[in-house]
């Protein structure tokens, strides 16, 4: 119970700063951006590029570690359940937080909640540890 909590809690860190980043695109870069060009497509491209980008730069030391800042801060891990791979590379770090969770936690993260694995660690072949 403790460790799906330390997991309930990390992802909720890992989601606010996504909102975070998209309040310092909105709030900050926008209007610098709106200052260069008056093309809403090009403010529009640029804006979508920073809120995703920016997570993912803030993030990237703990991802070449196996982590996010959420999961960095309650001490858990991603490990790979793949015998072949022994570290898991960051594309795998991204492709498990932000395309898997972000596009159906709702339904991937459903099975956590009777101890199997979610579907963004079947797809990915990780799974969390305190680490």
């Amino acid at each position: 119970m403790v460790f799906m909590m330390k997991r309930i809690f990390a992802q909720m860190i890992d989601l606010l700063l996504g909102f975070l980043s998209i309040f310092v695109t909105f709030q900050f870069i926008l209007p610098l951006i709106a200052k260069i060009t008056t093309n809403n497509v090009v403010q529009g491209i640029v804006a979508l590029t920073v809120m995703i980008l920016l997570p993912l730069a803030v993030q990237y030391p703990f991802m070449m570690n196996g982590q996010t800042i959420g999961k960095g801060f309650f001490s858990l891990k991603i490990v790979s359940t793949d015998k072949e791979r022994l570290n898991v590379p960051v594309a795998v770090v991204v492709q498990r937080e932000i395309l898997c969770k972000l596009a159906s936690c709702y339904l991937i993260c459903l099975p956590l909640f009777v101890g199997k694995l979610g579907g963004h660690e079947e797809a990915t072949h990780t799974k969390l540890v305190t680490g």
